[in-house]
């Protein structure tokens, strides 16, 4: 069957959604902090609505008031804990270990809350997974990773990709991430590679320095390990990215991505400084370049089905109604 490709685009501008920044940060440092809900809203509504895929523009459907009962909910339960600790020490050593089991609940509902407002053609996306699966890939993952003094790492991070795409749906139809663990370790082994190359250079190099050479060219080399750890980590970024989407399918579509660390470094770097530089006041200029670019990598190869896909996923849709709503009466998620 003929294969078609689709472009995202996206078409913010920075002169429009500066008017909305600054509004949002003015009206929330007024509210002290309470605007920021309704903040967030607008923020994600301007990106949705300039994001476009096959002529259509997503959407962002959320309720500002239920995202500040979750941030008021998030504070409560901050202020009792402080109380808490401040009344038995015991308390204090105790208590963090009761909200280990509530991580993976609270990953869950951030999830659903923020897919089920997202939309695309009148179709919600949804999230649904079991909690014990979070636990194991959120708390019994990390704990793997920690006995495993790291090496189990890279499989964690394919672990949580998967779970969170694997149980992401559009309509009532889901992802599927299908990739190996493999792919994932040769990502990490090339960076991991990369440092002790660098590690035994600057060991020889140094052993055949004097003391007051060395001593020297320890700040400078120290200087010089920021850098490299900062492109090591785009580059981890941006791999596993292209990693994630490339394998992620949906029906008859799959999804191609290609960010190029290089010009990742360079966004965020010139990012930071022009933000550094203009007290803050170029952020919005930051966010829309980077979302630009990000989406421009991104494109969506399907068939000529496609359009019969979203149409039954709309009559399916709207068989079901919108029990779920019902469901989602809060975001934890931040």
């Amino acid at each position: 069957m003929e294969q078609k490709t689709e472009l995202f685009e996206f078409y913010g501008k920075t002169g429009e959604f500066f008017k909305i920044w600054i509004v949002n940060l003015m009206l929330s440092i007024v509210t002290l902090g309470i605007y920021s809900a309704w903040a967030k809203v607008r923020t994600r509504q301007y990106f949705y609505s300039n994001t476009v895929l096959m002529n259509t523009s997503f959407d962002y459907l959320a309720d500002p008031i239920k995202i500040l009962k979750g941030r008021l909910f998030v504070l409560a339960v901050i202020f009792l804990y402080s109380f808490l600790t401040l009344v038995s020490p015991i308390i204090q050593a105790v208590a963090p270990l009761l909200f280990i089991p509530l991580m993976p609940w609270v990953i869950i509902k951030a999830l659903k809350f923020n897919l089920y407002n997202s939309a695309y053609r009148n179709i919600r996306f949804h999230f649904n997974a079991e909690y014990f699966k979070a636990l194991w890939v959120f708390i019994g993952l990390p704990i793997l990773v920690a006995f495993s003094a790291g090496l189990a790492y890279p499989y964690f991070v394919k672990e949580m990709k998967k779970f969170v795409l694997d149980n992401s749906a559009y309509g009532t139809t889901r992802f599927e991430l299908s990739v190996s663990t493999r792919q994932f370790y040769s990502a990490y082994l090339k960076a991991f590679a990369v440092i002790v190359i660098l590690f035994f250079i600057g060991g020889i190099y140094y052993s055949t320095q004097s003391k007051n050479i060395m001593t020297e060219m320890l700040v400078p080399a120290l200087l010089l390990i920021y850098p490299i750890f900062f492109i090591l980590y785009v580059y981890l970024h941006t791999t596993i990215t292209n990693l994630s989407i490339n394998h992620t399918t949906l029906h008859n579509c799959r999804f191609v991505s290609k960010l190029e660390t290089g010009k990742i470094c360079w966004l965020y770097l010139s990012n930071i400084f022009a933000i550094m530089f203009s007290l803050g006041l170029l952020i919005p200029w930051a966010m829309i370049r980077t979302a630009r670019y990000r989406i421009s990598c991104l494109t969506l190869i399907t068939d000529n089905e496609s359009e019969n896909f979203i149409a039954a996923e709309a009559e399916k849709a709207n068989a079901i109604g919108e029990e779920f709503g019902d469901f989602l009466d809060i975001d934890i998620g931040l």
